[in-house]
């Protein structure tokens, strides 16, 4: 069942990359030739470990759902749990969340930060190929200002990235 599963799921991405073909969309048609590569090099011969790693991700979906889905309580309910809880253990549950919270916010920054990366290596290398045949051109200058801006962006995210963990 899982060979099937990810045959349909290479399938779902093959689909998605025609269609983005048409669009011209570079990144996007190189995003998609990835998940695909990986999709069939990595879990061609283990299909179980992508169906296990699906499916953690579903059942922690249906827990945010179900959390976010939860009644909210009422000041009777409140009293008796603020009776029951004490206030160090509400302190040291609002630390770790808050702990938790910083730890997927650096996390996020981190994912968007390799992907602005792998986004301004993939501009480089095409520039660098039309570059070589024409230099003089007004779109390549144009590119060339658009790579120096990401650059700046990277190099300053990462500066800031670098101080926010040294903490």
């Amino acid at each position: 069942m899982a060979m099937i599963l990810l045959q349909n799921l290479i399938i779902q991405v093959d689909e998605q990359l025609d269609r983005v073909s048409q669009e011209k969309n570079l990144l996007l048609i190189h995003n998609l030739k990835r998940v695909r590569k990986l999709l069939q090099g990595k879990y061609h011969g283990n299909p179980m470990h992508i169906a296990v790693i699906i499916s953690n991700c579903l059942r922690e979906e249906r827990r945010i759902l179900a959390a976010a889905s939860m009644p909210v309580q009422g000041p009777l309910e409140k009293s008796l749990q603020n009776s029951v809880v004490s206030e160090r253990q509400r302190n040291v549950e609002h630390k770790v969340s808050a702990i938790k919270n910083s730890a997927q916010m650096t996390d996020q920054d981190v994912k968007y930060l390799e992907d602005l990366q792998e986004e301004f290596d993939f501009r480089y290398k095409t520039i660098q190929s039309l570059e070589q045949n024409d230099k003089n051109s007004a779109l390549i200058k144009q590119e060339m200002l658009a790579l120096q801006a990401m650059l700046n962006t990277l190099d300053y995210k990462r500066k800031v990235s670098d101080n926010v963990l040294s903490f």
